[in-house]
């Protein structure tokens, strides 16, 4: 009986000891949700620091062209595109990304859909970083012409 007692005892032990180990592909797999999460994160992070500035861009180009006329420097002008510009593409960005990571979205959770995914957020993230870079520079170039 001591016999089938420690019998008992090292089967269980060897079977717990032996924990099933991540194989290669599930620890890349973690890794990339992971990365996909923290990119979503980084996404709406940078979205939400530039969105307020949609407003600001638009009174600006309103000072900007308040006295359009012919004689309007091309200097103004051209900053004036580039604020309407910045918020249209702010426009753009949140529609594209809504449509490719609708809020109800979940994290994929399978290689195939994370190898799908994973590149369009890499992307999203990308232009929303290029976007508060025009954005804060045509921001800067306005108040520059303004305060002329």
């Amino acid at each position: 009986m001591k016999n089938i007692l420690y019998i008992v005892v090292i089967a269980f032990i060897a079977l717990t000891a032996c924990k099933n180990q991540p194989t290669p592909e599930e620890v890349a797999l973690k890794a990339q949700i992971e990365t996909y999460d923290t990119l979503k994160t980084e996404a709406m992070e940078v979205h939400d620091e530039i969105m307020p500035k949609m407003g600001e861009l638009m009174e600006l180009r309103g000072d900007l062209t308040a006295n359009e006329s012919e004689s309007m420097s091309k200097e103004i002008y051209t900053a004036a595109e580039d604020l309407k510009a910045s918020h249209d593409a702010m426009m753009s960005w949140m529609k594209d990304y809504s449509e490719k990571f609708p809020y109800e979205s979940t994290t994929p959770e399978t290689k195939e859909a994370m190898d799908k995914k994973l590149p369009l957020l890499v992307q999203e993230v990308k232009e929303i970083k290029d976007l508060k870079e025009q954005t804060l520079k045509a921001i800067e170039m306005a108040q520059e012409l303004l305060s002329k």
